[in-house]
């Protein structure tokens, strides 16, 4: 079975094998934005051998007796979009109230000697002016429909024509905001060198990198969710929905 991983892309082998994503997390292999690429491909763009790789995942899938990301992804879409809301945008619109002040902090007084310190704020800062719009449009505009879409399939009696014509229109802008979230949290840990501490990193430097590694974490499996999960099935929904019409 490994021997078939290096056949499929990267969004396949964390579809079916949701755990695998801890080990992609590990060797810095984009499996949410970038899955779309060979498995092969994506592990010599990472720079890291597809043995070693593929060696850590028979590990990971051999010792786990319970995968919480299979059952996330099983859920209906109604439910799936619940739990993207209740854990995901919250946590990254928590994460960035808390972040920001921490950042303007560290890279206050630490920046003159780190000057990547003053790069990485002016990185986050975009990404947060990009996130925060994102997450209200997906709120108020494309979960509402995709909710609705499954109402009218389960019984009930009305859906109605949305403004912007098919889900697919939403879901190209929604993936394209993934993209440049991923393009700058790739730049963000480039200019931290992977989020290398200096000698001596006082404690708000540590929790700076540590928490701002955690958020990268989270953003990706948000956008695995979405961009591999939610958006096919909710694109195969409206197509289901409207062939009943």
């Amino acid at each position: 079975m490994m021997n078939n991983l290096t056949t499929k892309t990267v969004r396949e082998i964390a579809l079916e094998m949701p755990l695998t994503t801890k080990v992609f997390e590990n060797y810095k292999i984009d499996y949410c934005c970038g899955g779309h690429r060979n498995f092969s491909e994506a592990c010599e763009i990472a720079g890291v051998e597809t043995e070693n790789v593929l060696r850590e995942i028979f590990d990971c899938l051999k010792t786990a007796d319970e995968n919480e990301l299979a059952k996330i992804q099983n859920l209906s879409l109604t439910e799936l979009i619940g739990h993207i809301e209740k854990t995901h945008h919250v946590f990254t619109r928590d994460e960035i109230k808390n972040l920001v002040p921490l950042m303007l902090k560290v890279a206050g007084k630490h920046g003159a000697h780190n000057p990547q310190l003053v790069i990485l704020e002016e990185l986050f800062a975009e990404l947060c002016a990009d996130l925060a719009p994102h997450l209200l449009k997906e709120e108020q505009v494309l979960f509402p429909y995709i909710i609705q879409l499954e109402k009218y399939k389960n019984g009930n009696n009305f859906v109605a024509i949305p403004c912007f014509g098919t889900v697919k229109s939403p879901v190209g802008i929604m993936m394209r905001e993934h993209d440049t979230a991923g393009d700058i949290l790739r730049k963000m840990r480039e200019v931290s060198d992977d989020y290398r501490l200096p000698e001596n990193a006082c404690p708000s430097f540590t929790a700076l990198f540590t928490r701002l590694e955690a958020f990268e974490k989270d953003l990706h499996r948000h956008i695995h969710l979405e961009n591999n999960v939610l958006f096919p099935g909710a694109i195969a929904l409206e197509n289901e929905v409207f062939e009943l019409k």
